[in-house]
């Protein structure tokens, strides 16, 4: 989607097949145990040396976020952040330093009703989602001027709704739909994450690029209701689009991965040994005295024994996947595995506690932590140096 104003040609590509991939459902055993190995050879240390900051009030930083919402980064190299403290976007150079404010508070073109989640797309082209008025909005990369807007068809018929917007690619934008909740249903879409391919009117011109069964949730059934809640550490779906337009996606109760590349159609597939993480008695009794009375008894039978092989996986356009491994008890610290598209470990990366990284781009990853004192968000760039 580098030149947006051909709409047309646009379109026209967007009807080309994109292939279905389809990683199955991985039923975690009940008998698991730690004889599943260990990661075997990695190659590097990852170090990650800041670059810059915004956001910290006690360096003298006059930005000041609220709760963060959404990071993403062009191809340049320049960082666009959303947070509670303002409803459009904000830009900042590749230093760090405040550049402009894309977007407002309202409900007309370019505007916002809600604090965007957003990603730079081809051609760096800014796509901004604000769920709250259920529409994604395009900014140009030249001024960041108001482009299109585009809601993404709900099926009719189907209780399916584009609850996370994941990325743009070539041949269209990427949706994760999630289905509405309806006990005792047997629409089999109800029981899988699916990711469809939208145009720029909105119309869905692939709806099974990827699926995956849906988190695992503790429901409380009477008469006159239903609740439900995620069931903690109990398996379930991620979804994450590189800049180099790779769709991986995979449920987090082994490290097995798959991917789809919208450049070549060709299929990925991602399979690390681990060693499983025991769900300690201690975390168990917290869960407990931390969960609500009424889910205590159903979360007493169904919290697993084991947590899930990773948290989160975040891709890079260098075609290293990112996957940040589950904790064990006392440890002051979180790992992440950077693997290559055969599945080999190439470095593994150490972070605090108190930091959360975002995003791989350009050399560099972005992620957030806060101020200590006063708790403030703040935002930080990392460049990336592998020692062998």
């Amino acid at each position: 989607m580098q030149n947006l104003g051909r709409s047309q040609r646009v379109q026209g590509l967007i009807t080309l097949a994109v292939a279905m991939f389809v990683l199955g459902a991985c039923q975690r055993a009940s008998n698991q145990s730690s004889d599943e190995g260990d990661l075997g050879h990695v190659q590097g240390t990852i170090t990650l040396t800041e670059a810059f900051r915004v956001g910290d009030e006690a360096a003298g930083d006059t930005v000041l976020f609220g709760n963060i919402r959404s990071i993403a980064v062009d191809s340049k190299g320049l960082l666009y952040v959303t947070d509670s403290g303002f409803k459009g976007v904000r830009m900042f150079s590749i230093d760090g330093m405040p550049v402009a404010e894309i977007g407002r508070e309202g409900r007309g073109p370019g505007e916002f009703v809600r604090p965007p989640s957003i990603y730079a797309g081809p051609g760096d082209s800014l796509y901004a989602r604000d769920f709250q008025a259920m529409r994604l909005s395009v900014f140009s990369p030249h001024d960041q001027s108001f482009v299109t807007s585009l809601t993404p068809d709900i099926p009719g018929g189907v209780r399916l709704v584009p609850y996370v917007f994941l990325g743009a690619t070539d041949l269209g934008i990427l949706f994760q739909y999630s289905p509405a909740y309806a006990p005792g249903s047997e629409d089999p879409g109800s029981r899988h994450e699916q990711v469809r391919l939208v145009d720029l009117n909105g119309t869905v011109v692939n709806d099974s690029v990827a699926y995956l069964p849906i988190p695992e949730v503790l429901v409380i059934a009477t008469e006159n209701s239903v609740s439900a809640m995620s069931l903690p550490h109990g398996v379930g779906p991620q979804f994450a689009l590189s800049a180099d337009q790779v769709l991986y996606f995979g449920l987090n109760d082994a490290i097995r991965i798959a991917g789809v590349t919208f450049q070549a159609h060709k299929k990925l597939e991602i399979s690390i040994p681990h060693s499983p993480v025991s769900l300690t008695d201690s975390e168990r009794d917290t869960l407990m005295a931390n969960t609500y009375e009424e889910f205590r008894t159903t979360l007493r039978a169904q919290l697993p024994d084991v947590k899930p092989a990773f948290s989160r996986i975040m891709p890079a356009e260098d075609g290293h996947l990112w996957i940040e491994l589950a904790q064990r008890v006392g440890e002051e610290s979180k790992t992440w595995l950077v693997v290559d598209q055969k599945g080999i470990v190439v470095g593994t990366a150490t972070v605090p506690q108190n930091i959360w990284l975002r995003v791989a781009r350009g050399g560099r990853v972005y992620g957030t932590t806060y101020e200590e004192e006063t708790g403030a968000p703040i935002v930080v760039a990392w460049d990336i140096s592998t020692k062998w």
